[in-house]
């Protein structure tokens, strides 16, 4: 079950406010994007000084109904009860249900309103670990087809690129345009583009090293800015 503030958290990096109403569709990509099974999707309606209370559970990969419960309750002061209930009896249904559901990878965090280009961008990123960061690029290209203002996937690309000999101005090029869209990401992800904007693009390499040592405080689990660190220090030592 996902807490509010993850709901929260899933909203924002679809570039939505956090306090809107979830729609179906909303519901089912912020599912999705956490890697979950199934949503809970309900409504109550007045009949007369009755309320009818519906619940329907749907598949988040497939949009599939899975299972539905509808309840009355004969008073205002009963609707609570009867909503505990009709989830009571939606939990029992969707015991076995839910155990035949596969179970997707959840796509890796990024800000970007459209689903597809995070898939694509999640994608890029598996076959970074598994095959190298050559293997990744088609990726994080087809992210940016999708979502043109996708930051991290351009740092991504940057990031890359300056690892092709030859394509450094084009790595440099897609850095500097992550960090022109900087403004709306994660902080971790901003973290990440500013140091390489700082690192590869304008060499200022103590603001680089400031950002890394922020993130490494920040979030003492990520890797990432303890590898840098590693190679940034020495050059730093050589200025």
């Amino acid at each position: 079950m996902l807490s509010d503030q993850k709901v929260s958290e899933e909203l924002r990096l679809m570039g939505r406010p956090k306090e809107e109403r979830l729609t179906q569709d909303v519901a089912r990509e912020a599912c999705q994007r956490a890697g979950g099974k199934a949503f809970l999707m309900g409504f109550i309606s007045s009949l007369g000084t009755h309320y009818v209370i519906g619940l329907k559970a749907l598949n988040c990969n497939t949009g599939e109904v899975l299972g539905s419960e509808q309840v009355e309750a004969d008073s205002r002061e009963h609707v609570l009860k009867a909503l505990d209930e009709s989830a009571t009896k939606m939990r029992e249904k969707l015991g076995e249900s839910l155990a035949t559901i596969q179970k997707y990878d959840a796509p890796v965090e990024g800000t970007t309103p459209s689903l597809e280009a995070l898939k694509a961008y999640s994608l890029g990123m598996k076959t970074w670990h598994f095959k190298g960061e050559d293997a990744a690029l088609p990726f994080f290209q087809r992210a940016v087809e999708l979502d043109p203002k996708f930051a991290m996937s351009f740092a991504r690309m940057g990031n890359v690129y300056m690892h092709i000999p030859g394509e450094d101005a084009l790595g440099r090029e897609n850095l500097r345009r992550a960090y022109e869209l900087r403004g709306k990401v994660t902080e971790r992800e901003r973290m990440y583009i500013e140091a390489h904007y700082y690192d590869s693009v304008t060499g200022e390499l103590e603001k680089a090293v400031r950002v890394y040592e922020v993130w490494q405080q920040t979030y003492p689990r990520d890797i990432e800015p303890y590898q840098n660190l590693s190679g940034i220090y020495p050059r730093v030592q050589q200025e």
